[in-house]
Formats: structure tokens, sequence, C-alpha cells
């Protein structure tokens, strides 16, 4: 199978890819917080990774593989060819949470 995956993200290869990291604040009401990680793509051992203009290196998790698509021309996208959804963890602090005092 990882030769067929490997295949499967070669079109990601230079390409502009969006991670859109997606928490969920409130399973009840289904809202979310959503955060953008912008680079481009790179595959190595066929494994996606999102490189971003300052190199910053973000793995792209196997898991998210079946949520990569096209770009839908949304405004939060920008100028990405792709996209990818990624679910992060509740205990993980995006930028623009709100900080608990310790």
């Amino acid at each position: 199978m990882s030769g067929t995956m490997a295949s499967n993200l070669d079109y990601l290869e230079g390409r502009k890819v969006c991670v859109v990291f997606v928490k969920v604040v409130d399973k009840e009401r289904e809202r979310v917080r959503l955060q953008c990680f912008r680079g481009r793509g790179s595959i190595e051992r066929g494994k996606l990774n999102v490189v971003d203009p300052n190199g910053a290196v973000f793995g792209v998790p196997s898991s998210a593989y079946p949520t990569i698509m096209p770009n839908d021309g949304s405004d939060l996208l920008k100028d990405a060819d792709y996209f990818v959804l990624v679910r992060t963890d509740e205990s993980i602090q995006l930028v623009g949470d709100p900080v608990c005092p310790n």
C-alpha cells in the first residue's frame, strides 16, 4: 500500500497546500475553530510534508490523507492549490485561543 500511497501523493509535490487545523470547541453546538498553515507540498518516502516560506515543516498525518481536496474557492484557503483537514486534540492550543491562567 505504501508504494501506491506515494504515487497517489506525487501530484502535491511543489503545489501550494493549506493545512486547515480543525479544533472542536463545542460539540453540542457544532462549533469549531480553524487555523491554517500554508506552504508547498513535499513528498518524502511516500509521506506528505508541508513546508512554509520560513522553512517550518508540518508532517501531515496519514489519517488526514482522505481529506485532501482541491481548493474550493473559499476565502480561508486563499491561493492554495489543495487543502487538507487535520483535526486537533482539545488540548492543543491554536493561535488566538484564550489562554488559561496558571
